[in-house]
C-alpha cells in the first residue's frame, strides 16, 4: 500500500443539505492537510411524454438544468477560494451517479471520497442501499460518509474497530494520517463475538500489535477489548459514548449471518452511523497490509 497521502478529495454536491454539510467537512480537511478538492455534480436526462403535457424541446429543459447547476456550482467554487484560501474547482456529467463518481475518482486518482448520506432505516435497508453506500462499495479509494445532522467533525477522537482478520489492520495507516492531521486520540477497539478464550487472546494480541505501532508513530491511543454478539451496535456505542468525531472501518468483512441479515459492516456503519465513517477498501496482497512486517504478520508470540 501506498503512503495515505492526501492530496486530492473528490465531492459529489447534488445541493441537499447533507451534500453541502459533506463539502463543508472537505474544506476543513482540506485546509488542515493542503489537499485540493474537486466537486463533481452529476445530471440526470429529464423526459416528459409527448403526450401527457406540452413541453417545447426536452434537450431545452435539460439545458436550462445543466446550466442552472453551473451556475450555483460557480458560486460555490468562489465563495470557498475567497473565504478559504484552497484550491477547488468543478466538474459537471450526466448519467448514471456512482458510475460517475467512480470512475472520475478512478481516472483521476482522488485519495478521498467525502459524501453525504441520508442512511436508511427499517425494512427499507433490506431491499435498497444508500448512493453514499453504493459508492463505498464500488470505489478503489477510501469514502468519508457525513451525515446530514453530524456537524463538521475535528476527529479529534477517532475509533479504530480491530477484528480477527488480517484486513482488519489495513486501516491502520490510514487511521495514522488523520490522527497526524488533527492530533487525535485513537480508541482501538479490540472485536470478536466468539467465546473461545484463544480468539479473544488472539484479538488481545492484535490490539497490543496496533498499540506498539501507534506509540511508533507518536500517536495517542486508548484501547478497548469489547467481545459482544453485535459488532456495529458495540462500535456505536463505543463511538457516542467517547464523543467521537470519526469511525474508521474496513468496506468488506468475512462472511456472516449477521451480515446477510443487515448488510455488511462497512453497510451498517454508513446507514446508521451519526458520526462521519471512514470506510477503507480491503487490499488483496497481504503483505500491503502496512509498512511494518511486525503488523502484516501473525501474532507475535
Amino acid at each position: 500500500m501506498e503512503k495515505f497521502d492526501l492530496k486530492k478529495i473528490l465531492v459529489p454536491v447534488d445541493f441537499s443539505t447533507t451534500a453541502m454539510q459533506a463539502l463543508k467537512q472537505a474544506v476543513v480537511i482540506a485546509k488542515t492537510s493542503g489537499a485540493a478538492i474537486k466537486i463533481i455534480h452529476v445530471t440526470q436526462q429529464v423526459y416528459f411524454p409527448a403526450d401527457e403535457v406540452a413541453i417545447t424541446n426536452n434537450d431545452s429543459i435539460n439545458k436550462a438544468i445543466s446550466k442552472r447547476s453551473a451556475t450555483e456550482l460557480k458560486k460555490i467554487v468562489k465563495t470557498i477560494q475567497l473565504t478559504d484560501g484552497i484550491k477547488v474547482d468543478f466538474e459537471m456529467q450526466s448519467g448514471n451517479v456512482i458510475d460517475a463518481i467512480c470512475y472520475l475518482a478512478e481516472k483521476e486518482k482522488f485519495d478521498l471520497i467525502i459524501m453525504g448520506t441520508h442512511g436508511i432505516s427499517g425494512v427499507k435497508e433490506f431491499f435498497a442501499g444508500s448512493n453514499s453506500y453504493k459508492t463505498v462499495r464500488h470505489s478503489i479509494c477510501p469514502v468519508l460518509t457525513i451525515q446530514q445532522n453530524a456537524g463538521t467533525a475535528n476527529f479529534k477522537t477517532i475509533v479504530l474497530p480491530i477484528r480477527l482478520e488480517r484486513s482488519s489492520r489495513q486501516k491502520v495507516d490510514y487511521v495514522v494520517e488523520m490522527a497526524r492531521l488533527f492530533n487525535s486520540t485513537v480508541i482501538i477497539a479490540g472485536y470478536t463475538d466468539d467465546k473461545e478464550e484463544s480468539k479473544q487472546f488472539k484479538v488481545k494480541q492484535y490490539v497490543a500489535q496496533v498499540e506498539k505501532y501507534l506509540a511508533k508513530h507518536s500517536i495517542t491511543y486508548k484501547s478497548k477489548l469489547i467481545f459482544a454478539p453485535d459488532f456495529a451496535k458495540e462500535i456505536l456505542k463505543l463511538a457516542k459514548k467517547s464523543n467521537a468525531g470519526l469511525i474508521v472501518t474496513m468496506k468488506e468483512h468475512d462472511f456472516s449471518m449477521d451480515q446477510l441479515i443487515k448488510g455488511s459492516y462497512s453497510e451498517q456503519f454508513v446507514n446508521h452511523s451519526p458520526i462521519p465513517v471512514l470506510s477503507i477498501p480491503v487490499f488483496n496482497n497481504p503483505d500491503l497490509i502496512t509498512y511494518t512486517p511486525y503488523l502484516s504478520g501473525g501474532v507475535p508470540y
